[in-house]
């Protein structure tokens, strides 16, 4: 069976020859792990002198001919090398909404600000370092606001490009951006201070909400256009023990935008796959009602129960995750123990279908070693009828 007819079928709740296997996009060490390391790491361009120079004196100059292309290269990657581990599909995206501001900082469209960090292996990611907007002001003249048209005419041809080449080997799920709505929101605004304009600038927060919801409906728009079937959205609504915000809110704030979106995917003859972190136990009769067809990530470290929802809800939407990443699939983990943990996931999860095995997120820490014990796995046991 091809690997999109594998992942189609299992979210429309089809029979399927077997259990499919998803992965988020890979870090650069899962990647390097089997392709072999460059002659300079990231890290190692971050530090040259004469890179620094460049970047802290003309940084958001250099970004569309440096930081993007650089990145699109690394994740053109990753999509060989979740094809030489044996997946069956992975989220992949094309993304312009960083703008790279100097050798150690980069501004995200929506209105934040990110720190280069080294990831501990050799390469670099990045993370959060603060709000970038602290008044209506600041929110109005936000400098780095996305241009959709042309970035988005440019998606269009990275993802043409990329189904050309790969369409027959793996289920490319795609969008461009992957932010979040209300994460795009939080981060512009911080959260201490999103719970204040939410009642005192309601205007301002229903505008970026417009702005990110048509980023959104571009961007699906966009992958539709060039030949992607299955769409992902990601907003991470929940933390360990629960949702973010009251769910009540949440659904008033996003679901309209996420029901508009889904429903034009849907319209289009897409499917939706749509993922949150942390424990989404509250808020996953939301993600179903809005239309999503499956659900990532089911974090086995938050206080979410993978099976319970299985049961509940497993009739209704596709299951995605379930395979940690905090230890199973990090170098702490033994062979056995990745074996196992797949074999009884198959076991729980796997009956009935609408199923999909994937790890709970992609981290550096992951090795390419343990994802393909968990294929294998799979692939030894996942065949329907379940002999496990």
């Amino acid at each position: 069976m091809h690997p999109t007819e594998r992942i189609i079928r299992t979210l429309e709740g089809k029979p399927v020859d077997r259990i499919p296997s998803w992965t988020p996009y890979l870090e650069e060490r899962t990647i390097y792990d089997v392709m072999g390391k460059p002659l300079i790491s990231s890290e190692g361009l971050t530090k040259n002198r004469v890179l620094k120079f460049f970047m802290d004196r003309w940084g958001p100059q250099l970004t569309p001919i440096f930081l993007t292309p650089t990145e699109n290269q690394i994740r053109v990657k990753g999509i060989k090398v979740a094809i030489q581990l044996g997946f069956d599909a992975l989220w992949m995206f094309y993304d312009e909404s960083f703008v790279g501001l100097n050798s150690t900082d980069v501004a995200h469209a929506g209105g934040s600000i990110w720190t280069i960090y080294p990831d501990g292996y050799g390469n670099v990611t990045y993370m959060y370092k603060k709000p970038g907007i602290t008044s209506r002001e600041e929110f109005e003249a936000w400098p780095y606001r996305l241009e959709f048209d042309e970035a988005f005419h440019r998606g269009y041809r990275w993802f043409k490009n990329l189904l050309r080449r790969h369409a027959d080997e793996i289920c490319i799920c795609g969008n461009i951006c992957a932010v979040g709505i209300q994460e795009s929101l939080s981060w512009a605004l911080g959260f201490a201070r999103l719970a204040t304009w939410i009642r005192k600038e309601p205007d301002l927060v229903q505008k970026h909400i417009r702005w990110a919801e048509d980023l959104y409906m571009k961007s699906s728009m966009t992958v539709l256009d060039a030949g992607i079937r299955v769409v992902m959205l990601g907003d991470d609504l929940a933390g360990k023990t629960g949702p973010l915000m009251n769910p009540k809110l949440i659904d008033t704030l996003f679901g309209p935008s996420y029901t508009r979106i889904i429903k034009y995917i849907h319209d289009r003859g897409g499917k939706v796959i749509f993922h949150s972190c942390g424990d989404n136990t509250l808020l996953f009769d939301m993600f179903i009602r809005w239309g999503a067809d499956g659900l990532h990530a089911y974090e086995l470290t938050s206080t979410v129960d993978i099976y319970k929802e299985k049961e509940v809800s497993g009739d209704k939407v596709t299951i995605i995750g379930g395979i940690g990443v905090d230890y199973l699939l990090t170098d702490r983990s033994t062979d056995a123990e990745v074996e196992a943990a797949v074999k009884q996931q198959i076991k729980r999860l796997g009956v009935g279908g609408r199923y999909i095995m994937a790890p709970v997120h992609g981290l550096p820490s992951v090795p390419a070693h343990k994802l393909k014990i968990m294929i294998d796995t799979l692939h030894a046991h996942g065949r329907y009828p379940l002999a496990i």
